[in-house]
């Protein structure tokens, strides 16, 4: 429905899109594990990676400070004015202001949407204790059917926790690289990590291989704009990406593709604050390796993005067809998701799993907002008697440029907590690390916030995947993070009046938190 100018949202909308305009977080500075060489060492070899021990980077216990508030690294300033401009014209667009566009799907529409598909079941939810749905094939084809992708099997998974570890596997992929390398990420950065991987890029260019990196157009505005160029310069397929139906949009996908049989996905950018590399910020993150079928689906996702932008055919990725299965035991399904959609794919198949679950939900997102389905898919589960744990930023921990919205996740860990939900928050530097496992034995992972920028403005990519072996890793992770986070308190949970900027915030871009909703 077509909606007349309303002219207090515009000005509103002017005033807090800058501070809002970025999603990307700033990261925790946790010390890596003792044993991080064999633990990468165990994971690579399970994939066919060889990684020697100079492959990987540890953090100095030397090293300085990062910034203080989290303060992210500054790119080009004007790039700013690039990202608010697109900012503020996707809010206008989706609220329905512009009398010549319709408005979006409300946040209670699309709940009702992904609640209507979920209660199509034959798998009624069950009580804490019972056999765990997300073992019964006929649930997971259901899983299949409200998510939109379908699982392949013979796939072998090991997730990359914080940046030493993914990087010292990227960084290897890259060098030992035979045919092709494909990448998609938010954005480039120009410092260390982002300098090196450009190098090692060259380097494979002059081997004759076929390299292509795709960034978000309005973000390489900010971040990395001359090695954008030198890469292009030198022969490498570089897309700055935009939708044209969507030209306010941002691609926040963070994929690898090497050789056609590895890759890499999660919520790390090509960036020192990613990496842990350079003296800086040390975020807390996780990508996850997998090797097999699903690498194709993975092509295929990047081979959709890719060739409609590409003008010279000899420059398209050519997505093989499936050619079976192979021996491993992970199962994994690739979720694209390209918004807005009334019934988002990833958003369903993490709501549908949490209506499998019988034992555990154990959730871990950067930005949390209460979007009315997962309000209830918590409040549902714990009143089966299931446990649910969820980590996310604190006021102190957020980036700089997620402050403005600290209170409204906080306000949506009051929902939670209140339906009974064990709430833990981050401590230190930020936590930008996006995933949910259930039962042990499901996972979702990948570049999507919990929040309603991922559901509207964001083209992102996650997996489903189903590997007890690889999920309990994922888990003990978890389970380190909750013990180094604090649990939210009384004073938080009976906070009764956040800031005027979170307030504004809350009632005019985060409306389904809004009081009687």
């Amino acid at each position: 429905m077509k909606k007349p100018f309303n002219f207090r949202t515009i000005s509103l909308t002017l005033l807090l899109l800058p501070p809002l305009a970025t999603a990307q977080t700033i990261y925790p500075a946790a010390n890596p594990p003792q044993d991080i060489n064999a633990q990468l060492a165990r994971t690579a070899a399970g994939l066919g990676v060889k990684l020697d021990a100079g492959d990987i980077a540890v953090p100095k216990a030397n090293e300085p400070a990062p910034p203080k508030d989290n303060a992210m690294p500054m790119g080009q300033k004007w790039g700013y004015l690039v990202v608010a401009y697109h900012a503020i014209c996707a809010q206008l667009g989706d609220a329905g202001v512009l009398p010549w566009r319709d408005a979006a799907a409300s946040f209670d529409q699309i709940s009702e949407s992904i609640m209507a598909a979920v209660a199509k079941t034959q798998y009624p939810p069950r009580q804490a204790g019972q056999p765990s749905l997300l073992a019964e094939e006929g649930f997971l084809r259901e899983l299949e059917e409200v998510s939109g992708a379908k699982f392949t099997s013979g796939n072998t998974a090991g997730f990359l926790v914080d940046g030493p570890a993914s990087f010292a596997v990227k960084d290897r992929l890259i060098k030992e690289a035979k045919k092709s390398i494909y990448i998609a990420s938010y954005a480039f950065y120009d410092d260390t990590t982002g300098r090196e991987a450009v190098e090692m890029l060259l380097a494979k260019q002059k081997e004759g291989l076929d390299i292509k990196v795709m960034v978000d157009d309005k973000m390489a505005n900010t971040f990395g704009g001359k090695l954008l160029k030198r890469m292009k310069a030198a022969g490498i397929g570089v897309l700055r990406y935009t939708d044209p139906e969507r030209s306010h949009d941002y691609l926040h996908v963070k994929m690898m593709i090497v050789d056609g049989q590895y890759a890499v996905i999660g919520g790390m950018n090509f960036g020192d604050p990613y990496s842990h590399k350079g003296d800086g910020l040390k975020w807390r993150d996780t990508d996850i390796l997998y090797t097999g079928p699903s690498v194709q689906d993975s092509l295929a996702v990047f081979a959709r993005m890719w060739n409609p932008r590409i003008k010279d055919a000899s420059g398209l990725v050519e997505a093989p067809a499936l050619e079976g299965a192979g021996g491993a035991a992970a199962r994994i399904a690739v979720l694209h998701h390209n918004p807005p959609v009334l019934r988002p794919g990833i958003l369903s198949s993490v709501i549908k799993a949490m209506y499998g679950a019988t034992r555990r939900i154990n959730i871990e997102n950067a930005y949390i907002v209460a979007i009315p389905a997962l309000t209830k898919a918590v409040a549902d589960a714990r009143a089966r008697g299931v446990e649910v744990n969820i980590l996310t930023n604190s006021k102190e921990s957020i980036d700089s440029d997620g402050k403005a919205m600290a209170d409204v996740i906080l306000q949506s860990m009051k929902a939670f907590a209140a339906a009974g939900a064990k709430v833990y928050l981050k401590q230190g530097q930020t936590l930008h690390s996006k995933f949910m496992t259930v039962d042990g034995v499901f996972c979702n992972v990948g570049s999507y916030n919990l929040h309603p920028r991922s559901e509207r403005y964001d083209t992102e990519l996650n997996i489903n995947l189903l590997d007890q072996a690889s999920v309990a890793q994922i888990d003990a992770a978890f389970a380190k993070d909750i013990a180094e986070a604090r649990q939210f308190t009384d004073q938080e949970r009976n906070q009764k009046k956040p800031g005027w900027l979170s307030r504004i915030v809350g009632k005019y871009f985060f409306s389904q938190l809004s009081a009687g909703k």
